[in-house]
């Protein structure tokens, strides 16, 4: 009741400040001018670009607010009035600036020289200035595209919670999370410095003052009725930093308030926008005659070259624009479970057991069904491939983002950031009562902050370079497992404790004050070997002898009762050799019940004195970096890279549990007759339901039937083709046979029935020992990521091995070399578009995006090749995807979508504004073709323009499919979303 009271008063503040002002309360002015100054000073220095004249802007629109705040109709939205009229003098001053400015073909060469070096000697003295920062914030914000540029804005400048811009700019909350976190992803390192910058902005301390003073000198005009309502329902810190963002038009304007007259009679809706004019002019011959790696203009470049100075337009120009539909939104779906994997685990200490994903986080109390989303990822918070690290001390619960540390006293309802962290992919977070102590992998140390995790301070010891494997709380004392050893934290000092090991500390855990360490091989030195044949062959070596040598364990568990000073080796022993192929062991813990995992699990009920074997099981094989814990001595979860499990008879078996659970793990999609596919850690799973259920496709022994294998050979990495009315499926094989499996589906839809005289993708080695296979075992990832791009048509198989293209026709003994072959590196490597070759076909026509930008075009099924990109009307720098409608093919990039019909004329497509939409997939309804972007879906119209015709989407697109009047999406960090495509679209 008193929170509704104190919201309402909020609320009704700028309306009682008002009226008393009207009623001759010169102090209510000075609380209002107090309260504004700095947005409306912001949106001036956002408008003309420079601070002092900012100032003078500001003086002025509140003395033109004193002047005429009797005019006001309804107090309430006095905010809105008063950045209208900020707005409107900022207009006008450029007006006054353009039409003083000298024409610089006048101006001598003399002068040109001089001002010059004028130029390059303020430059040099701004580069260490704070203008110079904030010039440089301003170009970052730029680059952003302009729903997240209006949102980060809004957010750090104008300190506004994501309820408060989601009623702002009238859309939901989840959408402004969304924005936000694309944003924060684009930014990554420079958040900081963005926040940082637009926080510290400070106003000279005068400002107020002088205001005051002139307003003395002016008399306000009375109250009057005959004024128009401002239908902005908002408060007064929003409103302000909608003109910060609004930079150059585009068909996305519409989304906000239209031009409000200050002398109108009637209400109307408010929308203030600069739009630079356009110029569509033809563009030079010589643009084309260069390769396609070029700087792009933004999120939307114009179809020519624009003025380097925008020019303000009428709103009403830009009025008539087709809105998309904002009725529907996105709906969240949820993947197969399969997927639905975790990256932090932890039993909190009231019973709730918690796990993050990139989706959020979940609690499961005791005893529930299901997992049950508390809060999705914070709006702040930035989330990288390592996902979130969680962690819980005396209630309080603390999450580990790439950008931050979070924490909730609540139970995971509510998140405050506190602050940011020290770069580096984050291992785990230990708390005690005086500091945060923050781990980091691979040798980037330990961090501790005293303060509340305001300030992080390098701990300089030898374990920065030790290689961080895990780290624990004891009370006050942590610990911290290294490849070089075990390392005891206390308050600023260490101390490495003595085990009988040499092996390199994998794992810890920790029941009451009984501390429990899992060892094993240091990763981080046979990663180091595998990078030169010679350093390969003595790792090789090495591991045979280890194998058929009775040499015993490759790891071992200690236990110490006493905080690290005395140990006890409890290694369970085995006959089985699985004890000698192992890289490391997890242990968890729960009480005196001690469980191993690792080739082999154990389990003890007495902390280590006697064990039990529960032998050998592929499934649960769990590498010591997943996540795991023990809720109790029977119960015990763990992630995989089949998913999250559950064991309730203390580790003998597992079953999946992620019910409740969001997949956000998908990478690909298929839509074939109304059926979704998609691929999963060891095969194909379907959904003849539009996502709410799946199951995985069994895989035929032959081609003639569709008897299921009796082994259940797992499918690596599958990617997928239609053509001609059938979806193949491809995945490579062994890594001894360097064979690819092509499977075509069956008629019913639930088998994958294998092509048969499919060649090896190269020539079978010739030696089977066990040396050359164990070589080759560790090339498998070389080998599973040269499998790239995949395409058919008709009885033509094409894919990208190794970085080559290869062609194969049924009945052909080998794969044909096309001769196309890329030698880029691959840079960025958290971007998919660089990860293979762009490749779309359709009887003998070829077109492949290499990752460089260079397009290539074959008229004859890959035997000649032709360089198309010097014909191509647009500057980009790589492909986003190719794809053919009919005999068009359609080819986006980074800068827009271009299309041909005969492959020699080349156009890019705009939308209805002229402006080129940034798309990221693309995908063909019989003869339509859509396009999805971080702003939504858009639809080619009879016109062959963009059209949109849905919500921005959620998160970055990955994959995009249009399956029976569903538009179905797969994002990078989100998962699975739908929303329906009616009939007439």
């Amino acid at each position: 009741m008193l929170n509704s009271f104190w919201r309402d008063l909020m609320k009704n503040e700028d309306a009682q400040l008002v009226n008393r002002f009207l009623s001759g309360d010169e102090g209510a002015f000075t609380t209002l001018v107090k309260k504004y100054q700095k947005s409306v000073h912001a949106l001036a220095w956002r408008k003309v670009g420079d601070f002092h004249t900012a100032e003078e802007l500001t003086q002025d629109a509140f003395l033109k607010a004193y002047q005429k705040l009797g005019t006001l109709k309804n107090p309430n939205q006095f905010a809105g009035w008063l950045y209208v009229i900020a707005d409107r003098l900022c207009i006008a001053w450029h007006r006054k600036q353009k039409s003083q400015m000298e024409s610089l073909e006048t101006t001598s060469e003399e002068e040109i020289d001089m001002s010059s070096y004028r130029h390059y000697e303020d430059e040099q003295r701004e580069e260490a200035s704070t203008e110079h920062r904030q010039r440089y914030i301003r170009s970052l914000l730029e680059k952003l595209p302009e729903s997240e540029r209006t949102v980060v804005t809004l957010h750090y400048l104008g300190e506004m919670t994501t309820k408060e811009i989601s009623k702002f700019l009238g859309v939901s909350v989840n959408t402004i999370k969304s924005r936000l976190q694309r944003a924060r992803n684009r930014l990554k390192e420079q958040e900081t410095m963005i926040q940082e910058t637009l926080g510290s902005v400070q106003l000279p301390a005068d400002l107020t003052e002088n205001i005051l003073k002139k307003t003395a000198e002016l008399q306000p005009i009375s109250p009057t009725s005959s004024k128009p309502l401002l239908p902005w329902a908002i408060s007064a810190a929003t409103a302000i930093f909608i003109f910060l963002i609004i930079g150059t038009g585009s068909q996305y304007l519409s989304r906000f308030q239209k031009p409000y007259n200050l002398n109108a009679q009637s209400e109307i809706t408010v929308e203030i926008i600069d739009a630079p004019i356009v110029l569509d002019t033809q563009a030079k011959p010589d643009l084309r005659n260069q390769s396609g790696r070029f700087d792009t203009t933004g999120k939307s470049s114009g179809t020519g070259p624009q003025v380097s100075e925008p020019v303000m337009l009428a709103a009403a120009q830009v009025e008539k624009e087709t809105r998309p539909s904002t009725e529907q939104q996105w709906i969240q779906a949820s993947g197969p479970q399969e997927e639905a994997s975790v990256s932090g685990l932890i039993v909190s200490s009231w019973g709730d057991v918690y796990a993050t994903s990139k989706i959020g986080i979940y609690r499961l109390a005791p005893d529930a069904p299901a997992w049950t989303l508390v809060n999705s990822v914070p709006p702040e918070a930035s989330v990288d491939r390592d996902g979130i690290r969680i962690a819980e001390r005396n209630g309080t619960l603390y999450l580990v983002f790439s950008n931050g540390v979070f924490t909730s006293k609540d139970r995971g309802e509510t998140w405050r950031k506190l602050g940011g962290r020290p770069k580096g992919r984050a291992l785990g977070l230990a708390i005690t009562d005086d500091a945060l102590y923050l781990g980091l992998r691979a040798g980037e140390g330990i961090f501790r902050s005293t303060n509340g995790g305001k300030e992080w301070s390098p701990l300089n010891n030898e374990i920065a370079d030790s290689g961080i494997n895990a780290i624990v709380a004891i009370e006050n004392t942590v610990f911290v497992g290294t490849n070089k050893g075990l390392y005891r934290l206390h308050s600023d000092t260490s101390k490495k404790l003595s085990i009988d090991t040499t092996k390199a500390i994998r794992s810890l855990a920790v029941s009451g004050n009984d501390l429990y360490v899992g060892t094993g091989s240091d990763l981080s030195l046979a990663k180091s070997q595998m990078e030169t044949p010679e350093g390969r062959k003595a790792k090789i070596d090495e591991l045979i002898a280890e194998m058929m040598n009775d040499t015993g364990p490759r790891w071992e568990v200690f236990h110490s009762t006493d905080l690290g000073e005395s140990w006890t080796n409890i290694t369970p022993t085995s006959k089985s050799h699985m004890m000698r192929v192992s890289s490391g062991v997890k242990v968890l813990v729960a009480g005196n019940a001690v469980l191993v995992l690792d080739m082999l699990s154990f389990r003890s009920t007495d902390a280590g004195k006697t064990w039990t074997e529960f032998g050998f099981n592929s499934s649960i094989v769990t590498p010591t970096i997943f996540p795991s814990v023990a809720m109790d001595e029977n119960t015990i979860f763990r992630d995989s890279i089949s998913g999250l499990t559950r064991s309730t008879d203390g580790g003998e078996s597992w079953h999946p549990f992620t019910d409740g659970l969001v997949s956000a793990g998908m990478s690909n999609l298929v839509g074939f007759k109304d059926t979704l596919y998609t691929r999963i850690s060891q095969g194909v799973s379907k959904s003849s339901d539009g996502g709410a259920s799946w199951n995985k496709l069994t895989v035929s022994s032959g081609e003639l039937t569709l008897k299921q294998e009796e082994t259940d050979t797992p499918l690596i990495s599958p990617k997928f083709a239609t053509a001609e009315g059938a979806l193949y499926v491809a995945s490579p094989d062994s890594v001894l046979e360097y064979k690819l499996h092509i499977f075509r589906l069956s008629a019913n839809g639930n088998v994958l029935v294998p092509i048969q005289g499919v060649p090896a993708l190269e020539e079978v080695p010739s030696t089977r020992d066990i040396k050359d296979w164990m070589n080759k075992m560790f090339q498998f990832e070389r080998f599973m990521f040269g499998l790239g791009a995949f395409s058919v048509s008709s009885d033509t198989f094409y894919v990208e091995h190794m970085r080559q293209l290869l062609r194969w026709k049924r009945g052909e003994s080998k794969w044909f070399n096309t001769g196309l072959t890329d030698t880029s590196k691959r840079s960025d490597f958290s971007d998919d578009s660089m990860w293979s070759f762009k490749l779309a076909v359709s009887e003998e026509t070829v077109y492949v995006g290499k990752r460089d930008g260079i397009l290539f075009q074959s008229f004859d099924s890959g035997v000649t090749w032709k360089d198309v990109t010097a014909n191509l009307p647009l500057r980009f720098e790589r492909f986003k995807e190719i794809i053919f409608a009919g005999s068009t093919v359609y080819v986006a990039t980074d800068a827009g979508v271009l299309t041909s019909e005969d492959g020699k004329h080349w156009r890019a497509i705009t939308d209805t504004a002229g402006t080129h939409p940034l798309i990221d997939r693309m995908a063909v309804d019989t003869t339509t073709v859509y396009g999805v972007g971080d702003e939504g879906v858009y639809r080619l119209n009879n016109r062959d323009e963009w059209e949109q015709i849905t919500p921005e989407v959620p998160d970055r697109v990955k994959a995009f499919v249009i399956n029976n009047y569903g538009l179905y999406i797969v994002t990078e960090h989100r998962g699975m979303f739908h929303v329906s495509l009616n009939k007439e679209q």
